[in-house]
This record gives structure tokens, sequence and C-alpha cells, in this order.
């Protein structure tokens, strides 16, 4: 019995023995490399990439045979002119264990180049894995990435200009701080920022440092900032100043690039400002002037700015022969100071061969300050008077004269393509005699500019009546007061017209006279700013600045005077005000600020334009917007590309292993059912 026993353990002893060489497997017996992984990768379709991006090159790997142990991916780029690098710290891709009969999804990031050229590129996949016995092997693949070539060269430009403080007066020392945005996909480097157009004399210079500055590089769609320390020369003039700004670059391959653009800096009324010269308390003849006698105006000239006025040079001046000075004409002071003023006195008289009419004197102040000193600009006033100058009563059998003494405009300001009514006074200048039948008949040699639409033809014509004025008589010394409404063509130039009164009249005893007389009409244009389509995002973000663009256009006749563009809503701006200064005709500019939301919900704001016209009157043109703010901005998911958990088990029925152990196992089991039998036979007998 024990014999027995004993015989059945060294028998388990032996076949687990044998179970575990199986196992373990044996050179002579057993080849553990024909228990190896088998790779393919899927067919796809071949993935496409821009240029200056970073790209997922994504596949399907399938291990068809055994288990694969320390899978690793290395990309081996083979092309001749390779566009591509591994987006990451190594060059290696580690997926871990791959099971039989397994697929997984590997993705791999890659750095397409900023100058990439458009093309499919090979690159070459080894596959680097072990079995479950250790033993190495390697699958290679080729596969194929299309280059777009999307790229584009880099394009420096400049998105904003602030200055600290925001207000420069003259005199001042400020900061400039230059924001420039890189337009194109690929990186500019080597940048130099020039600034050009400074002036001690009357402009801007650099306070401290250099006028060049330096940025080693900007990528793509991002920004660089260069800053200047300036200051505002005292004679700096109030208003926009123009400087160059130029750009001096190269991108990735070395190509050099240069641009020059134009920034326009503002000054203020907030420094010192400019001294101010004005007539006042002019006087004059009010009555007429008789030959041979002289007649004296006087006035104050008083400086109601705040800086003293210098070099002052005024001038009396008759515009016609029939009039000439008796004192200078030319008086010269050498400054008036702030708040002060001069007593001025001009003695003029009429020629014997003086006509009566009215004869206009032209006052001149020309003056400069500090803000102008050393230049060649001054300050210039000019104010008109009119000196009327009667003849020698004109006996009995004399001839009758018929003038026109006196003339006015409704509206004041005659405005192209407008109506206006023009009041005339016709005077009988003879003290004896009635003049009778009288025919006023109203002409123009003035035409319209030849390259005009209305080339040719008369600037003034009557609305809803003749040109022509019947009047039965008027009186020794008397007066008679006619009316007419004229229209001004629209394309009329800004400038003084002539209107010619033809006289055709008869005295008491039916002789027949002619007389002209000349009536200036100055002429102002309409005035028309034209705005292009408002540039602005529908939704903003509180605290986010949001870009506002618009182009404008003087698409009118005549320049617009101290134009100024502003943002105005309940929000902050930055570069919320830009001042144009005088926009001449057919100039075009653009206005772009930024508008900083506080608070959420619709918000309502408006582009203000204002100007003076030729006439002085300002104007204000508004253009209404409404955007949409929201709290925060959102923020995207952002997954990493993890690589897919591999099963830690492959299917054990196709291991050979198995089939071994499980053919010992049941060997033991065998033996044990016969054991167990025998024994209770061998029980049974004892009995």
């Amino acid at each position: 019995m024990k014999k027995g026993f004993a015989f059945f353990l060294v028998l388990i002893i032996i076949l687990s023995q044998l179970s575990i060489a199986a196992i373990a497997g044996d050179d002579e017996e057993f080849d553990t490399k024909k228990v190896m992984p088998k790779f393919s990768i899927q067919n796809q379709d071949i993935p496409t990439a821009d240029a200056n991006t970073t790209m997922t090159l994504s596949f399907n790997l399938t291990n068809s045979g055994y288990q694969a142990r320390n899978v690793v991916i290395t990309p081996e780029f083979i092309a001749e002119n390779n566009p591509f690098t591994v987006s990451g710290l190594t060059n290696s891709h580690a997926i871990g264990n791959i099971n039989g009969n397994t697929t997984v999804n590997v993705k791999i990031k890659l750095n397409v180049a900023p100058n990439a050229k458009a093309g499919t590129y090979p690159i070459r996949l080894v596959i680097d894995y072990e079995n479950v016995f250790g033993d190495k092997g390697q699958y290679v693949e080729t596969v194929y990435i299309k280059v777009s070539g999307k790229s584009t060269p880099p394009r420096l430009i400049i998105d904003r200009v602030s200055t600290e403080p925001k207000e420069i007066g003259p005199g001042d020392s400020a900061n400039i701080s230059i924001v420039f945005v890189n337009k194109g996909t690929i990186e500019a480097k080597d940048i130099s920022v020039t600034l050009e157009g400074l002036n001690s004399n009357g402009g801007f210079y650099i306070q401290n440092g250099s006028n060049v500055g330096y940025v080693t590089r900007v990528r793509g769609d991002s920004f660089g900032v260069v800053s200047f320390s300036l200051n505002a020369a005292k004679n700096i003039a109030i208003g926009s100043h123009e400087l160059s700004v130029k750009f001096s670059y190269q991108d990735s391959q070395g190509t050099p690039y240069e641009d020059v653009q134009k920034i326009y800096l503002n000054i203020t009324g907030e420094g010192t400002s400019g001294s101010n010269l004005v007539i006042e308390n002019l006087n004059y003849p009010a009555a007429g002037v008789e030959k041979g006698e002289d007649f004296i105006f006087n006035f104050d000239l008083i400086n109601k700015g705040e800086m003293e006025a210098s070099n002052i040079i005024v001038r009396a001046e008759s515009t016609e022969p029939g009039v000439v000075p008796k004192s200078s004409s030319i008086i010269k002071l050498n400054s008036i100071s702030p708040g002060n003023k001069e007593s001025l006195q001009f003695i003029f008289t009429p020629v014997d061969s003086a006509e009566s009419k009215n004869y206009p004197i032209r006052i001149t102040v020309e003056y400069q300050d500090e803000l102008n000193y050393g230049t060649d600009s001054a300050y210039t006033l000019t104010q008109y008077i009119g000196a009327y100058v009667e003849g020698k009563e004109e006996s009995s059998v004399g001839k009758p004269k018929l003038i026109i003494d006196k003339y006015s405009f409704e509206p004041n300001i005659v405005r192209a393509g407008e109506n206006f009514v023009m009041n005339l006074s016709f005077y009988n200048t003879n003290g004896q005699q009635t003049i009778r039948n009288i025919k006023i008949f109203l002409t123009s040699n003035e035409t319209t500019d030849p390259t005009s639409n209305s080339a040719g033809s008369s600037v003034f014509t009557p609305v809803n009546s003749s040109n022509t004025f019947y009047i039965d008589s008027i009186p020794p010394k008397g007066r008679v007061e006619k009316s007419i409404t004229l229209f001004t063509v629209p394309d009329a130039q800004a400038k003084t017209y002539t209107i010619i009164a033809n006289f055709e009249y008869e005295n008491g005893e039916g002789q027949e006279f002619t007389a002209t007389e000349l009536i200036g009409v100055p002429v102002v244009q309409q005035s028309k700013l034209e705005l292009g389509e408002l540039s602005i995002s529908p939704e903003a973000y509180i605290g986010q600045p949001s870009p506002v663009f618009i182009e404008f256009y003087n698409t009118g006749k005549v320049t617009l005077y101290n134009m100024m563009v502003k943002l105005e809503g309940d929000f902050q701006t930055e570069n919320g005000s830009y001042y144009v200064g005088n926009f001449e005709i057919g100039r075009s500019d653009y206005f772009e600020g930024m508008i900083i939301p506080t608070s959420p919900g619709e918000v309502t704001g408006a582009l203000v334009f204002t100007y003076e016209d030729s006439t002085g009157e300002p104007i204000e043109v508004r253009r209404e917007f409404t955007i949409n703010v929201m709290e925060s901005m959102p923020i995207g998911d952002f997954p990493q590309d993890m690589p897919p958990i591999p099963e830690e088990n492959a299917s054990i029925f196709k291991k050979p292993v198995f089939w071994i152990a499980a053919g010992a196992v049941a060997v033991v089991i065998i033996g044990v059912v016969i054991f167990k039998k025998r024994r209770k036979k061998g029980m049974s007998l004892d009995e």
C-alpha cells in the first residue's frame, strides 16, 4: 500500500517537471520565435497638412499574431527636403503591449515647417517589439503625407500706438509704444524698427536712447512691441503730426523684407496754448466819403491767447486804386503780451479819379509765438472794411448816376447746389434829378469748371423769375430795394463769383444812360464725409478688448478742418480718439480703436466724427453700433492624445504551453483515479 502511494508521488513529481520544462521551453524541442506578433498598417487616405502648422499623424496598427510587448514606434524622415519634425521631447513613441488579434490607433504629432513646399512626402515607420519570451522583432512600413504649402511670408503691420501720457502738449515728454502684428504664417526674425521724420524744431525728437528698436523674432499671427522716449518741441503745432515707421526683417530662410508705415501723434492744447490776436473796436466811416476828404479807421489789436505774440506786422491795403493810404500802410510791433492790446490807426484818402462806389480795404495781421518761432510759417488774421466814396453833387444838367449801395444774401452763406435770395439796394446819387424808366438785368461771365458735370454752364440761375428788374423811377438821393432768388449749380467751385448788374435808365429830359455794377458772391461747397463699412465683432467679453475699424473719405469739394474721431459708449476704450486735423479733398484715412466692455448685455456705442466746414460751422456725423457682451470667454477642452491601454492577456487557448500543462494535469488526474480504485479494491479483499 505504502509502496503504491510512494510510486504515485514520484509520478506526480516527474509529470510536474515535464510540465515546467514544456512551459519554459527547450531550444532543442520548441522555437519561441515562432510565437511572434504580426503587424500591419491598415490602408487609409493620405493625410493632408498645411505649412507652419502642427498635425496629428493617425493610423490603425493591427497585430494579427501573438502578443507583442514593449512596442516602440520611431518615424524616420527620408524625404530629401523633409518639412517634418516630431512635436515632442523624443523621436520615439512608446505603445506598450499589444495583444494578438488586436488593433490600436496610434497618434504622432508632427510639426510642419513654415517654408514647406507643396508636395507628398514619405515617412518610414520603424516598429520595434518583443514577444512573450523576450525575442526582439521589427516591422517597417512607409506612409505618405501631403503638404498643401499654404504658408504666407511674414508681414509686419502696425496694430496700435499708445502714448504715456495719453495727451501730449508742446514741450512734453512721452513714451511711445508701437504694437505690431505678423500677418504672415512664417516667423519674422532679426526685426529692426526705425522711427523716421523726427525734428527738434517744430516736431518730435528722441529724448534718450536711439530711434531704432530691435525684436529678435515674432511668430506668425503673433505680436511684437517697441518703445521710444520722445520729446515734443515747444514750438510744435497743435494737431496731428505724422511719423514714419520703417520695418526691416528676415524670414526663416534669410530672405530680407522692408516696409515703411505711417503713424500719427496728436498734440493737444493741454500744454501751453499759443497766442491769439483778434481785432476789436473797429471804427470806420459809416457815411460816404467825398473826393479829397481824408478818412480814418482805427481798431484795437488784442492778444487773447496764453503766449506772447511777437514779430507782428499789420498791413492796411485797398484792393482797388480809388483810395490810397495817406499814412504808413504797414505797422510793425515787437510783441503783445497775453491780455494786452495795441490801438492802431490808418489814414486813407480817395483819389480825384475815384468813382462813386464802395472800396474794400483789407487789414492783414501776421505774427509768431514760441510754437512757430524760427519757422517759415506765421499766423495770419484778415479783416475787411468798406469805404464808400461819393463824387461831388451832380448839377441838374449833369449825368445822374445809379449805383448799388448795399446788398446782402439769405442765407448769409451761399452754398453750391442750393437756392439763395439776393437783396439789392439801388441808389440815385444825383441830388437834383430823378431817374426814370430803369431797366436792370443781371449777367455773369463766370462758368463752371470745364471738367465738371455742368461744364461751361452759368454758375447762377434765376428761380421762378427772370434776371431783369424794372423800376419806374427813383427820386434824387432815393433808394429802391429789390430781391431775386438764384440757384447755385452743385459743382460750382468754392470761391467768390462776380455778378454784373447792367443799368439802362433815363433822366427827366429822356436822355438815356447806361452803367454797370459788380456784385461779389462768395460760394462755399457742401462738405461731404463718406464712411466705409464699420468692422466690429457682434460679440465681446467683459474685460477683453474688441477692435473697431472703419475707413472714411472726403468725397466733397472742400477741406474738412479740425477733424476728430471718437468712440462713445458705456465702455472703456483704448486708442478711443484720433485727431485727423485738416482732411483734404479726395483724401482717405481710417480709424482703429479698441472697446473694453465692463458689463454684460447689449451695449450701444457710436463712432463720432466732428469737423468744421469751409465756413467754420461745426459738423457732426455719427455711426451707431450694438454689441452683445458676455460674462467670460468660453474655454475649450483640450484632451491629450493618450495611447490606448492594451489588454493584459491574450487568448490562452492559442498558446502551446497551455496544452502541454493541460496534458500533464490530465495524467495526474487519471493516476489519482486509478490509485483510488486500487485502494478500494484492496480494502475489500482485506475484509
